[in-house]
This record gives C-alpha cells, structure tokens and sequence, in this order.
C-alpha cells in the first residue's frame, strides 16, 4: 500500500476526535496531543487499514506523519505491511 499521508492523516483525526485538516503531517506527534494511549490506538486504525501489526516503536522512531508514511511507504513488499 502506498500514500499513506493522507491515510494516517484521517486516522489520526478519527482518533483524536478532531478535523482532518487541524492534524498536520509535519508536526511531532507528541506536539499533536497524541500520547501513548492515543498512540496504541492510532496504531491500531493503521492496522485495521492495513491488516497488518503496528509496532507501536514505528510512531516513536518516527514521530511526524510524514515520517511514518515514508516508513510504511518504505517497508519491503514482502513485510507484512503488505498484505492487505
């Protein structure tokens, strides 16, 4: 699967309860009001778009939307990520 920033942007505002367009994909998630609790739950969104796991150490390792789209974006074709 690939352009997930638009994706994740959605999810995110899903998750937080909020518009689509006051998530911004260039701003740290920790900024964004995202902790550990909305982060398990973000990761689980992607999952359920992707039918694959989420480590919740990806939302860590990359900490803006852009980042964790390049990543997902980024994975092999033979990761799970795929599957879907």
């Amino acid at each position: 699967m690939k352009n997930f920033e638009p994706r994740l942007l959605e999810l995110l505002a899903q998750v937080m309860g909020t518009d689509p367009n006051s998530v911004s994909a260039t701003v740290d998630l920790a900024d964004q009001g995202v902790d550990s609790l909305t982060g398990l739950r973000f990761a689980r969104k992607i999952e359920d778009l992707t039918g694959s796991e989420v480590k919740l150490e990806w939302l860590f390792d990359n900490p803006t939307l852009e980042q964790l789209a390049a990543f997902l974006e980024s994975l092999p074709s033979r990761d799970p990520i795929e599957r879907k």
